[in-house]
């Protein structure tokens, strides 16, 4: 299991990832791993970065970060889209061009700059992967409607060969209202995200209520690529120590490792 984040903004674009990786064996946890592996690799031809997640042991025996490398380092590709194909065609060669075994979802974040329909080069974000999943929250309520348990269940569809999908912008939205998603801030969790994901939406009114306290900015400046990569990895942090001091399996854990992309080059 594992936690990737990517988010993409007027400042720029950000990246972090934990360091776990987790051994199943028959749908089991049998180890966590938590140290030497990279989900978080540059691109530097392109200007661009990758992270990675799912059952990346099905794909090769190879050390996926690695694998992921020589692609970055051989394959041949000029820009963010062509990247984005030629990495979905070594997964697909890696798998001997045949779906996965259904359960074993797995995909890479690939993002840097592009030119949108009008011309001017903004954040792109890709998502090569073998399928969409989802989860499904059945909330237990008492006889006064107060809920009394949360079970959340992963579906996944039947697993496919991998593919390219562009996420952002929106293909099926204007320019102008990708441009406002995106001075809103576009956010991508793949992984072990369901806890993230609830805390980060009651987090978004919580900063929201404080920063209309005079004199307090969290982050400290949201225009800038260095404070929102420093918040983004500070979110992540917050999710591995939780796991530590839960009853959970650290499957989020580790270290984190964090990038952000402006239009010249990386902010480390």
């Amino acid at each position: 299991m594992t936690l990737v984040l990517t988010e993409l903004s007027d400042a720029g674009i950000t990246m972090a990832a934990d360091s776990a990786i987790t051994k199943l064996s028959r749908g089991r946890i049998i180890e966590v791993n938590q140290q030497g592996w990279l989900k978080l690799l540059r691109v530097p031809r392109i200007n661009a970065a990758v992270s990675y997640w799912g059952t990346i042991g099905a794909v090769t025996q190879i050390q996926f970060d690695t694998w992921l490398q020589r692609v970055i380092d051989t394959e041949n590709y000029d820009d963010l889209e062509s990247f984005a194909g030629r990495v979905a065609n070594a997964l697909n060669t890696a798998c001997r061009n045949r779906p996965l075994a259904n359960g074993n979802d797995m995909g890479i974040h690939v993002t840097g700059y592009s030119q949108w329909l009008d011309g001017v080069r903004r954040p792109v974000f890709y998502h090569v992967h073998n399928g969409h999943g989802k989860f499904n929250i059945n909330e237990i309520k008492d006889e006064r409607g107060v809920i009394t348990a949360v079970i959340p269940e992963w579906q996944s569809e039947p697993r496919g060969l991998f593919e390219v999908h562009q996420d952002f912008p929106f293909l099926t939205k204007t320019i102008d209202e990708n441009v406002a998603i995106l001075h809103n801030g576009y956010i991508t969790r793949n992984g072990a995200f369901f806890i993230y994901a609830v805390l980060w939406h009651h987090m978004q009114y919580a900063l929201q209520y404080i920063n209309l306290i005079q004199g307090v900015s969290l982050p400290r400046n949201m225009s800038d690529l260095s404070s929102r990569k420093g918040f983004l990895h500070t979110m992540l942090e917050m999710i591995i120590q939780l796991y530590r001091c839960s009853n959970q399996s650290r499957i989020i854990g580790g270290t984190v490792t964090s990038l952000g992309i402006g239009e010249n080059g990386y902010v480390p």
